[in-house]
């Protein structure tokens, strides 16, 4: 999740302020969208996809609660890559970093899987609350929507607790890489898969992978051309032992 702040004027280019996991201060991070046209999705109160064989409306709020409450282009390829049956999702233990408005986890949700939907403490109630709108009642009892801060509230997870580990736009802040490390780490077991979904804009995207290559095997398992996300799956390095 990117932070919550009020909007800046618009500008040929455009800058958000962003809160990191577990950062103290605020940082400057630009963005593409840099047309008036191209911004004005996010001031929609609604965004309306289709995944699953379900109409999913997540509620926006870019004025109030800023780039955290709105669907960024790397959560729309993860759902899709979801939907896609790449990876299996029915009865498996899945959990969303950085979940922002909740669409990657509320797609994994309705595609079978058991997901824990997380974000810093501050955006539970605007996450659960697109939780909740869009999971049908018999859905609801197998997502849990629960606090996580990268690297500090480690505890309230067991090691290795799922099967999966997604995450859409958030290798973004090169102050929070190390704490973003250690939590896959922690719930990953060796066969875990990681999914994480970014665009590669500046150096220290790729500084992050050369990282996470330290301890995991990376590969990159798709590309959406049209909107310039990747798509890189990771294991724990040792998780061919207990084959």
């Amino acid at each position: 999740m990117r932070g919550f702040l009020p909007v800046l004027p618009h500008r040929p280019c455009q800058y958000r302020l962003s809160r990191g996991q577990g950062a103290g201060g605020m940082a400057l991070v630009p963005y593409e969208e840099t047309t008036e046209l191209g911004l004005q999705k996010f001031h929609k109160p609604l965004a309306t996809f289709s995944f699953a064989n379900h109409t999913i409306q997540i509620r926006q709020d870019w004025r109030h609660l800023g780039v955290a409450a709105v669907v960024w282009d790397a959560a729309i390829v993860l759902s899709t890559y979801l939907e896609m049956g790449a990876v299996e999702l029915r009865g498996r233990s899945a959990v969303e970093l950085g979940a922002g408005t909740g669409l990657v986890g509320i797609v994994a949700a309705l595609l079978g899987a058991h997901v824990t939907i997380t974000d810093r403490k501050v955006a539970l109630e605007f996450l659960k609350s697109n939780v909740q709108a869009n999971l049908p009642p018999h859905i609801q009892p197998k997502t849990v929507v629960k606090e996580l801060t990268w690297g500090q509230n480690l505890g309230s997870f067991s090691p290795g607790e799922f099967d999966l580990i997604l995450g859409a736009d958030i290798i973004y802040l090169e102050e929070t890489f190390t704490d973003l490390l250690q939590t896959l780490e922690h719930l990953c077991s060796n066969h875990s898969v990681i999914l994480l979904a970014c665009r590669i804009r500046y150096e220290r995207d790729n500084n992050f992978l050369a990282m996470l290559e330290r301890q995991f095997t990376v590969r990159k398992v798709h590309y959406d051309p049209e909107k310039d996300v990747h798509i890189y799956e990771a294991q724990k390095r040792n998780q061919k032992e207990d084959l």
